[in-house]
C-alpha cells in the first residue's frame, strides 16, 4: 500500500460515506477522506482459545450458516490445527447485504476484522472506498493467481491488480422434481427453453400433489434481479452497457413481459417468498437456485432432484455469483500476511474440493476439478457434474447491477413488485431505469477513476 494511501485511511472514511453503506440497502460507499479525526483503527473484537493464545489473531467475518457454515467452520478448525501461528477467529455476521452493512458501521466505528466475504457486488463498494488491500504481492510459489479459474479471478482485478479472491462461487441453475416429471410423462431432463417448459405446463399441472395441482415454476423473490440477469441476456439484452442503463429498452423488456405473461396468462409461474422451500416440499415443480443451494436442495427434497443448465430462448445465458475474501486495508500488515495465509490454505486443489463437495459451491481451483474426492463425488451427484459443466457458458454480470449503489435492492425490489402486480412492464422498467440512471450519475467520477 503507498504511504499516502495509508495516510487518507489512518485519517479516516466520511461519516455520511459510510453511514450511506451501513443502512439497509447497503446504498454503497463513495470514498474515504480526512474529518472523522485521527484515531487509529482496531480489531474487532473475539475471544482467543486458551491454546491459540500466543498466535497471530485474525479475525474472519463471513456469511455462511446452516450446512454451508459448518462446512466453513471446519475448514477454519482445520487451518487453525494444520500450524502453530495464526489463529482465525470465524464471525457470522448474517447475510452478504448484513455483513456489508455491519463493516460498514465497523469502520465509521473503527473497529474492523482483517478479513471478510463479500459478494460479487459488495466488494465493489468497498473497493470504490479504497478500504481493501491490494493483493498482487501476497502470492508466492504456493499460490499464484493462475490457479484459480481465469473467469473468477479476473472478476476480482481491476486494471492488473487483484482487490477481491474467489471462494464461494455460484451461478444461477435450473431445478425440477424428477418424480412430478415422471408421473406427467416428460423427459427425464431440464427444458432446453422457456418456449419447451411452458409447453411443458400443462401436462405438470395435471399432476397431484399434497398441497394439489403441481405448480410449474416458483420465480424467486430474493436476489430475483441476479436470475433476471439471465433472462435479459436470453432475450438478447442487457441491463446496461458500462455505465449506461439500457433495462427499459426493447430486449429487456421483451423478457419481462414473457415471464409476467407465463405468470398472468398461462398461470404456470409465481412469485414465491421461498422458492426453495416450496421446491422441496413438491409444491412447484421447477424453480432456479444457485448451484451453491444444490446440497441443501438434495437433502431437504423427499423426491430425486433433477438439475439442468438453465433455459434458453433466443441464446443462452447465466451470470455468475456469489462470493470471495477481501482483506483490510486498515489491518496490521502482520495480520494481512497472515490472513492471506488462510487464504491460501483454503485454496489447495485438496480444500477447494472439500468446500465444493461440501456446499455445492464451485470449484474455483482449476487442480481441484481433478481431486479423487470430487470426481468421486461428481459420480455419485451428477447434478454437480451439470453445474460444473455450466460454468464453461456463463458471463461477469452487467455493470449496472455490479457497481451502481444500491442497484440490487432496487432491481429486485422491482422485480417483486412487477412479478407479483397488475402493473405493466414498459412503466416498471422505466420508473427503475431512472432510478438506476440518477444513481450511476452520483458514482460516475468514482467510477472512472478506479476503472479506467
Amino acid at each position: 500500500m503507498t504511504t499516502s494511501r495509508t495516510t487518507a485511511l489512518r485519517a479516516g472514511m466520511s461519516r455520511r460515506t459510510l453511514l450511506a453503506a451501513s443502512g439497509g440497502v447497503l446504498a454503497g460507499l463513495s470514498g474515504l477522506a480526512a474529518g472523522c479525526g485521527s484515531r487509529e483503527f482496531v480489531q474487532a473484537t473475539g475471544a482467543v482459545p486458551a491454546r491459540y493464545a500466543r498466535r497471530t489473531h485474525i479475525v474472519f467475518w463471513h456469511s455462511f450458516a446452516s450446512i454451508v457454515g459448518d462446512a466453513m467452520q471446519r475448514l477454519v478448525d482445520e487451518f487453525n490445527d494444520s500450524q502453530d501461528e495464526i489463529y482465525v477467529d470465524a464471525q457470522f455476521q448474517g447475510s452478504y447485504d448484513q455483513t456489508a452493512q455491519k463493516l460498514a458501521a465497523g469502520i465509521i466505528a473503527r473497529q474492523v476484522p482483517d478479513i471478510s466475504i463479500f459478494s460479487e457486488i459488495t466488494w465493489r463498494k468497498f473497493h470504490l472506498a479504497d478500504a481493501l488491500e491490494p493483493l498482487n504481492d501476497y502470492f508466492d510459489a504456493d499460490l499464484a493467481p493462475t490457479a484459480y479459474l481465469d473467469q473468477f479471478i479476473s472478476e476480482g482485478t481491476v486494471k492488473g491488480t487483484i482487490w477481491w479472491m474467489p471462494f464461494a462461487r455460484s451461478t444461477p441453475l435450473f431445478y425440477y422434481n424428477k418424480e412430478i416429471f415422471a408421473k406427467a410423462g416428460l423427459p427425464d431432463r431440464g427444458p432446453r427453453t422457456w418456449t419447451e417448459l411452458r409447453e411443458w405446463g400443462p401436462a405438470i399441472q395435471g399432476v397431484r400433489t399434497a398441497s394439489g395441482p403441481a405448480k410449474v415454476h416458483a420465480l424467486t423473490a430474493g436476489d430475483a434481479d441476479w436470475f433476471f440477469q439471465a433472462k435479459v441476456w436470453q432475450w438478447g439484452g442487457t441491463y446496461s452497457k458500462g455505465l449506461e442503463v439500457t433495462i427499459d429498452t426493447e430486449r429487456p423488456i421483451a423478457a419481462g413481459q414473457w415471464m409476467i405473461d407465463f405468470i398472468r396468462k398461462d398461470k404456470m409461474a409465481y412469485l414465491s417468498a421461498s422458492s426453495n422451500i416450496d421446491f422441496a416440499n413438491g409444491v412447484a415443480a421447477t424453480t432456479e437456485m444457485s448451484t451453491g443451494g444444490l446440497r441443501n436442495a438434495t437433502e431437504q427434497a423427499k423426491f430425486p432432484v433433477g438439475a439442468a443448465f438453465l433455459p434458453a430462448f433466443e441464446h443462452f445465458g447465466c451470470p455468475t455469483g456469489g462470493s470471495g475474501f477481501g482483506i483490510l486495508a486498515t489491518s496490521t500488515p502482520a495480520r494481512k500476511r497472515a490472513a492471506f495465509e488462510f487464504v491460501k490454505f483454503v485454496a489447495t486443489p485438496q480444500k477447494s474440493a472439500q468446500w465444493s463437495i461440501a456446499t455445492g459451491y464451485l470449484p474455483i481451483i482449476k487442480a481441484a476439478q481433478q481431486e479423487p474426492a470430487l470426481l468421486a463425488a461428481t459420480k455419485e451427484n451428477p447434478n454437480f457434474a451439470v453445474a460444473v459443466r455450466q460454468l464453461e457458458r456463463t458471463r461477469v454480470q452487467d455493470l449496472a447491477r455490479l457497481v451502481v449503489p444500491n442497484a440490487n435492492v432496487t432491481m429486485y425490489t422491482a422485480l417483486q413488485r412487477l412479478y407479483s402486480s397488475r402493473d405493466a412492464v414498459p412503466e416498471v422498467f422505466a420508473t427503475l431505469a431512472r432510478k438506476l440512471r440518477s444513481s450511476a450519475d452520483l458514482m460516475r467520477e468514482k467510477y472512472d477513476r478506479h476503472y479506467t
